[in-house]
């Protein structure tokens, strides 16, 4: 019987060395060939990928042409960002699984996988426990004052005074506001219980009786912008959750209160959060990313004094790129050993 072939498309964030723990699927009588997609080689181009494809979809998967030309010998595809467009599909008479070692997966075409009967998996929490961790120091950077005094003594000053003096606020007196209760969220809530935050749950696209069942305090959404002392976002960006959250929102929150956005800016409408930020109607904010990355040089956020600004770095962990291989190779052991996977996208 022909061993099963599987193909790892390595590129600047999951690289060569990163995939070569997916050669112990070979007990299973599979091949395992590692190759590396040079169009993403760089780190930045493969980071830019990325962000075009969560905002474009699949037109913004390129073909990569390395690809093309061997993907018909092939059982299984395992990618980062490397394009599984229909042209690839198409090549692909022999593909039974792609796999999208990311927390999305839109350089793959579901649909075009579907028709030809291809299961496509992804890695839905190998970023959820970095981002949670970073979530957690962008409250107490943005609450603490950490990134302005640092700025200030750099640059040959030492600051004591800050906009938030009034309502700086200890950890284990405060109530954050956790809008989502996926992968992220839930982490984020597992570590603030370490400072004894009170914590409030609203996710717009699950049942209250959910968040209940596991033990947190479900709540409407306004309930939770009227009580919270940091609201911090972790919902997918999606064609329902475009500006999810603008002025109507940033109105109903404390006035001392804290957003953080370690999710997506399209969630967020960011003209509001600028007014808002610009009027000091919320206690201020802690944001990884941005419509525009890299943040324009006119940004008003750039000259603002309340809010703390990071590069778009949430996810970033020499662990979250092997975590991902590590779900990744999980789902591909049990479906080698006849099992059901656990992340397929299109079933």
């Amino acid at each position: 019987m022909p061993k099963t072939k599987i193909l790892c498309m390595a590129d600047g964030g999951i690289t060569e060395n990163i995939f070569e723990s997916m050669r112990e699927l070979e007990k299973y009588d599979a091949e395992v060939t590692i190759v590396v997609d040079e169009s993403l080689r760089d780190n930045t181009v493969t980071m830019d990928r990325m962000h075009a494809c969560e905002y474009e979809g699949i037109k913004a998967a390129v073909t990569y042409d390395g690809l093309l030309d061997i993907v018909q010998d092939y059982d299984v595809i395992c990618v980062h960002m490397t394009s599984v467009n229909r042209e690839i599909i198409e090549k692909g008479k022999n593909l039974k699984v792609v796999a999208c070692l990311r927390g999305g997966y839109e350089n793959i075409d579901v649909p075009a996988c579907t028709e030809h009967g291809i299961k496509v998996i992804n890695s839905p929490w190998r970023s959820a426990p970095a981002v949670a961790d970073f979530t957690v120091g962008m409250m107490i950077a943005e609450n603490k004052n950490i990134a302005r005094a640092h700025k200030a003594i750099q640059e040959g000053g030492w600051r004591k005074q800050f906009k938030n003096m009034s309502h700086i606020r200890n950890m284990d007196r405060s109530t954050v506001g956790i809008i989502g209760f996926g992968y992220i969220g839930r982490r984020v809530i597992d570590r603030l219980k370490g400072f004894g935050c009170k914590i409030v749950v609203y996710d717009p696209f699950l049942d209250p009786q959910v968040i209940t069942d596991a033990g947190e305090t479900a709540v409407t959404l306004d309930e939770l912008l009227a009580v919270s002392d940091f609201v911090s976002l972790h919902i997918r960006y999606s064609e329902k959750t475009t500006k999810y959250f603008g002025e109507e929102q940033f109105n109903k929150m404390k006035p001392e209160a804290y957003f953080i956005n370690t999710a997506r800016s399209g969630i967020v409408d960011t003209d509001a959060l600028i007014k808002a930020l610009q009027e000091e109607r919320i206690g201020g904010a802690a944001l990884d990313v941005f419509d525009e990355e890299p943040l324009p040089a006119d940004s008003p956020f750039r000259t603002m004094d309340n809010v703390t600004l990071v590069s778009h770095m949430g996810g970033t962990s020499s662990d979250t790129m092997a975590c991902s291989v590590e779900i990744g190779y999980d789902d591909l052991e049990r479906w080698l050993k006849g099992e059901e996977m656990l992340n397929v996208r299109n079933r």
